[in-house]
Parts: structure tokens; C-alpha cells; sequence
């Protein structure tokens, strides 16, 4: 059987060499930096024997700033036939454009954990009001006062798929009520309850978090908007994990401003990085981050795994669990 050839970030092969070398597979590794491409022992690679079929965009050209360039790199040759993602979304340009021509892809679950730790953790630091607990370390000041439990809430996760059922097991564990949406209601265990996407208004008065994990959609494009936020409560608390553009910035702005919802937790916006002169940076009740809820620390090893599993399974002809 003939090597088959897999482009792989040169940092990213230096670090699973050995999980490759057991794969009963005849590969032939691509090692890609910014400067070129090289056989994995350095050596360069003869213009007439570059032929890569596959491709995997590691976490850590998302970390590197190379995202866009390698996976223009996907496409110079016009031999590739699968792509392993290290996203859990497919609507980045560099993704879609894969895509547009023809070539295989999956996303990955590797974000997940991490994503719903996130969550979690933003959550309870406003409920906690940790801020002002730290204010009040700093003042050396001992201020005894009471803080808001997540138990006994009640959550509703819009986009009930990998992401938000990851957000749902570590959020009942703390007592709270989960209640999950999606386009078409199937039952799950993972939530108290489920609901379709028309019924979000039926939920909103009742729910305290409400948590954005679904897909940027023509449906979901804009969903956050003053009809939307008029039905929240006044001390609920929003989080946006999907994409920027599920949630009408403006018409949140002018929410927040008149008491509703109690905050916002934002990790995503219709443009990114955001804007200096945003007025969420530096608004009272806005927490955000820059785009990192899925960057923990295990996701590398978590892509690692996902990569080798996917990889074995496409050099063997089988089904990839994550294909888009």
C-alpha cells in the first residue's frame, strides 16, 4: 500500500510523534511551519511528491495566530480530502471555504469540557459578586454578607448539542433545574426538560441563567433581541458561548440600561476582537472575555485524542463520528 500523506503543524507533530508512529498505518507526516513544509524528519519535500490528503488544524495554530494561513495551506493543492478541526463551530471563513470545495471535514468536541467550565465558573463569580469580595481584600476591610446559591435555579440552554449538554450534567450537580431547547425536541437525560426553539418565550420569565450554546443559524442570527430580552427577569443572569451574532449588542445595551437582565456574560461578539471603544468593556453589568470560554488546559490533549481516533477511522474507510 502507498504512504498517504497527513500536513500536520510542525509543533503539534513534535508532540504526539510517537501516538502517530502506532497507527497501523502506512503515513507519510507533512510537518508545516510559516516558513514551509518538511517530511517529518526536516528533510524538504520535492515539489513533484507533495500530494498531502489530509489535515489536521490544531489547537495550536489557534494559539500561534496561524489559523487562516494554514488552512489556506489546505487548499493549494488540491489533494486534500479530509480536515480534522480542533473547533466545535464550522462558520469560520478559513472552515467554510474548505468547504466551498469539496473537501471532507469534522469539527471536534475537544472545547466542550472546557466550554462548560467556563460557564460555570463566570456564573458563580457574579453570583458570588467575587469582585467585591476582592475589592474588599484589597481595602482590608471585613465585610460579612450573604451571596446567591445556584442551587435551586433554573437554567434554560439555548443549543442543546454536545456544548450545552456538557453545561446541563455540571449544573444539576450543583441542585439547579435545567431546561434545554433545540430546533426539534428529543428527550434527553442530561436536562430536567426540553423544549423546541418556539417555546424559548414560555421559559424566559421563569429562567435565572440563560445560557447561548447553539449554532449561528439563519434562525438563531439576531434571537437575542428587545423582544427576547423584554422577557427575561430583571435578575437573570444572559451568557453568550455561541457566536456574536445570536445576540443584537445595541438592543442588549439598551436592555441592560434599563434593568434587564441583571448581567451579561459575553465570551463572543458580532465583531471580533471587540471594539476599544465598545461600551460593553467597561459597562457595570457586562463580564466579558475575549473569545477563550473553550481554551482550558485540557484541550490539547483532549484535540490530541480526537485527532488520533478520527484519523484512524478515515485511513480505515470507517465512518468519522464528527464529520460535518
Amino acid at each position: 500500500m502507498s504512504e498517504r500523506q497527513v500536513l500536520i503543524p510542525h509543533m503539534t507533530y513534535d508532540r504526539i510523534r510517537s501516538r502517530l508512529d502506532d497507527l497501523p498505518h502506512d503515513l507519510a507526516i507533512l510537518r508545516w511551519s510559516p516558513t514551509g513544509v518538511t517530511w517529518a524528519d526536516g528533510s524538504p519535500v520535492p515539489a513533484n511528491r507533495y500530494a498531502p490528503e489530509v489535515g489536521w488544524i490544531a489547537i495550536d495554530t489557534m494559539f500561534s495566530g496561524d489559523f487562516p494561513s494554514f488552512a489556506a495551506t489546505l487548499l493549494e493543492p488540491g489533494t486534500v480530502r479530509w480536515v480534522q478541526s480542533c473547533l466545535a463551530g464550522v462558520d469560520a471563513p478559513p472552515l467554510l471555504k474548505l468547504l466551498e470545495a469539496g473537501i471532507r471535514l469534522s469539527n471536534s468536541d475537544s472545547p466542550n469540557a472546557g466550554v462548560a467550565e467556563y460557564v460555570l465558573a463566570a456564573i458563580m463569580h457574579v453570583q458570588h459578586d467575587w469582585t467585591g469580595r476582592r475589592d474588599n481584600q484589597r481595602k482590608a476591610k471585613w465585610a460579612q454578607s450573604g451571596w446567591n446559591e445556584i442551587n435551586g435555579t433554573t437554567w434554560l440552554v439555548v443549543g442543546f448539542g454536545s456544548i450545552g449538554g456538557e453545561i446541563a450534567k455540571r449544573a444539576r450537580s450543583f441542585g439547579v433545574e435545567v431546561i434545554g431547547a433545540r430546533r426539534t425536541k428529543v428527550s434527553d437525560a442530561r436536562a430536567d426538560a426540553m423544549i423546541t426553539m418556539d417555546r424559548i418565550g414560555e421559559v424566559l420569565p421563569v429562567a435565572n441563567v440563560v445560557v447561548l450554546s447553539c449554532p449561528l443559524t439563519d434562525e438563531t442570527r439576531g434571537l437575542v433581541n428587545e423582544e427576547f430580552l423584554s422577557q427575561m427577569r430583571e435578575d437573570a443572569i444572559l451568557v453568550n458561548v455561541s457566536r456574536g451574532p445570536v445576540v443584537d449588542t445595541a438592543q442588549l445595551l439598551e436592555a441592560l440600561s434599563s434593568g434587564r437582565p441583571g448581567h451579561a456574560i459575553l465570551d463572543v461578539f458580532e465583531a471580533e476582537p471587540l471594539d476599544p471603544s465598545s461600551p460593553l468593556w467597561d459597562h457595570a453589568r457586562v463580564t466579558l472575555t475575549s473569545h477563550i470560554a473553550g481554551a482550558g488546559s485540557g484541550i490539547t490533549k483532549r484535540g490530541d485524542e480526537v485527532f488520533l481516533e478520527q484519523l484512524d477511522a478515515y485511513m480505515a474507510g470507517r465512518s468519522l463520528r464528527l464529520e460535518i
